[in-house]
């Protein structure tokens, strides 16, 4: 994981700036058919804090975080309305709020844990869900930019799981899967594929 920062962290305004630009309608669409308006959410890996705005700007209560300093800083600048929700927390062990959540959401983030840290991260992020929370996560299925270690040119790492076994984890921690769907690259990246999970507490 410290790889992996080191990377958002050093490159977190070109990131920013690309990722503003990437097709996340798909999962945006999934976002607000998941979740009621009004309610608590945090987002767990918010990056140039797209998402943490298209949500508040329809009407959701939003804390977002990161574990790169530099990506939550630019997320600042360009989501200002965002400010006072954005914090820098590293996985698993700043997953810790005085709070619980109607929502929880984390998008292209959860693959970069290892096997434990992830198993750690879903144990906490169904114990900050209040009686029947919905989590929706997306992660990446398939690269081909990574070699035999989950490591891609950049060092960033990956975590590559069957369908099966991102269903089986998150049944096993407690979760009820209401939906699973695959999807192409909002990057157009031809050798990515994308999954996403919603499950319910």
């Amino acid at each position: 994981m410290k790889e992996t920062l080191y990377f958002y962290n050093s490159n977190s305004k070109k990131l920013t700036e690309r990722y503003e630009k990437a097709d996340v309608s798909e999962v945006q669409k999934l976002l607000l058919q998941t979740f009621e308006k009004n309610s608590n959410l945090l987002e767990i890996g918010c990056g140039s804090g797209r998402d943490a705005s298209f949500m508040t700007r329809n009407d959701f209560n939003i804390i977002a975080i990161d574990g790169s300093k530099n990506m939550i800083e630019e997320a600042k600048k360009i989501h200002p309305e965002l400010s006072n929700n954005l914090f820098h927390k590293t996985l698993p062990n700043n997953l810790e709020f005085d709070k619980k959540f109607d929502g929880i959401y984390s998008i292209a983030t959860l693959m970069h844990l290892s096997k434990i840290d992830l198993e750690e991260t879903i144990l906490k992020i169904h114990d900050l869900l209040n009686s029947n929370g919905k989590f929706l996560m997306s992660v990446s299925l398939f690269r081909d930019d990574i070699d035999e270690h989950g490591f891609d040119d950049r060092g960033r790492y990956f975590l590559i799981m069957s369908l099966d076994e991102w269903i089986n984890l998150l049944e096993k921690i407690g979760f009820k899967i209401l939906e699973a769907k695959t999807n192409s690259d909002g990057l157009s990246r031809d050798g990515i594929k994308w999954l996403t999970l919603v499950g319910q507490k």
